[in-house]
């Protein structure tokens, strides 16, 4: 498994330890899945992931994964002592392989302008300009319409030049972008701490004031 990487873009977290209380880590995660059926959050899915405790041959750890486009909700709940733990993490995925790709990419691109260069001198620079604008257009508005999946915007964003190019042009940050991110952010929270709070009533502990309820931003708007 992946660690997040220094890269990695954390756009939230929260955690609450509980004392003296104790549940089970797979059934909270089952509640949360159940909980976040009605809700329907558009194009999100559910996975198990595991992650390390620390580093190479430390313990690895399950966690839900709740991710919808780049923007992934890594759960935990945990015993720690004699009591229980809560937390979650909201990032921005980084990309996986993406570099590699993007190199091949660029490879196959400049073998493409060369060859016709090559075969038809500046006539075929012309039209190596003009079909590869044109790619890159089509390729931008598929890409921000979501017809070719995260995975192909990772590698276009890995791009040097290009990826910058694209993301200014068809993906710029917006009031939209950023509200549509804290609409994720505030639907998760709310049926993570449903979940939990039905927890501790059930198991006779007292709710959560409305400071351990909040989330800790980070600088989230400077990104």
């Amino acid at each position: 498994m992946a660690k997040l990487g220094k890269d990695a873009n954390v756009v939230s977290n929260w955690h609450h330890p509980i004392e003296n209380f104790q549940t089970s880590t797979m059934e909270f995660y089952a509640a949360v899945e159940q909980a976040l059926k009605p809700r329907e959050i558009p194009d999100y899915e559910v996975s198990r992931i595991d992650w390390r405790e620390g580093g190479v041959l430390t313990a690895r750890r399950e966690y839900l994964r709740i991710k919808r486009g780049k923007l992934a909700f890594d759960l935990c709940a945990a015993p720690f002592g004699t009591g229980f733990f809560f937390s979650w993490w909201l990032a921005e995925v980084p990309p996986t392989h993406a570099l590699l790709w993007a190199i091949l990419i660029c490879f196959v691109g400049l073998g493409f302008i060369g060859g016709l260069v090559a075969a038809y001198g500046l006539t075929g620079l012309f039209w190596a300009v003009v079909v590869s604008v044109g790619v890159m257009c089509l390729l931008g508005y598929l890409l921000r319409e979501g017809h070719l999946g995260t995975e192909v915007e990772d590698i276009v964003l890995a791009i040097p030049f290009f990826g910058g190019l694209y993301e200014k042009i068809f993906k710029p940050s917006t009031y939209y972008r950023t509200d549509t991110t804290l609409m994720f952010q505030s639907v998760v929270h709310t049926v993570v701490l449903k979940v939990v709070e039905e927890l501790l009533s059930s198991g006779g502990v007292r709710p959560l004031t409305e400071l351990e309820r909040k989330p800790i931003m980070r600088e989230f708007y400077q990104r």
